[in-house]
């Protein structure tokens, strides 16, 4: 299992930076042909479809790099054992938030099928497909830091989630 999802991570990243590196490429393109008076009008709605799947994936790695920005001012002048209870608060409800925008998600990739990117002729439920499987990517991510921190029961600087 483990090196199952260590497959999975390696593809999501790998395709993160497959995405980063296409985008910049189109835009620059895009770019220089507009400026060649030969524009390409299909890179724009490329883009854009790579850059939703990009800011899920990249949501994810930094996810678990512990890289999203956190407020803990308040927080860290509590005990060690209130830091902990309120670290698995909010990866609690994080989750529950994560599983609410899969579910509904999906029935936007249901309701976006017959919408069509204008340039690229593909149904706009493949930009919409990135909303539910970056947050499944994200759930998985914050129920192993959970499962983590809740095994950490001595409580020591858990850290799981940078918000506390």
């Amino acid at each position: 299992m483990a090196s199952l999802n260590r497959i999975l991570l390696k593809a999501v990243d790998t395709l993160a930076s497959f995405f980063l590196a296409t985008i910049v490429l189109l835009v620059f393109l895009a770019a220089l042909s507009r400026w060649l008076n030969y524009p390409l009008i299909w890179s724009v709605d490329t883009a854009q479809l790579l850059f939703g799947w990009l800011c899920f994936f990249g949501a994810d790695a930094a996810m678990r790099h512990n890289s999203h920005i956190g407020m803990d001012i308040l927080v860290r002048l509590l005990p060690q054992r209130t830091q902990r209870g309120i670290r698995m608060l909010l990866m609690l409800l994080s989750m529950l938030f994560l599983g609410i925008i899969t579910i509904y998600g999906f029935i936007l990739c249901y309701y976006n099928y017959e919408r069509l990117f204008n340039t690229i002729q593909i149904s706009y439920s493949w930009a919409t497909l990135s909303v539910p499987i970056g947050s499944l990517l994200m759930f998985r991510t914050m129920f192993e830091q959970f499962l983590r921190e809740r095994a950490n029961e001595g409580g020591n600087e858990g850290g799981a989630n940078p918000c506390c």
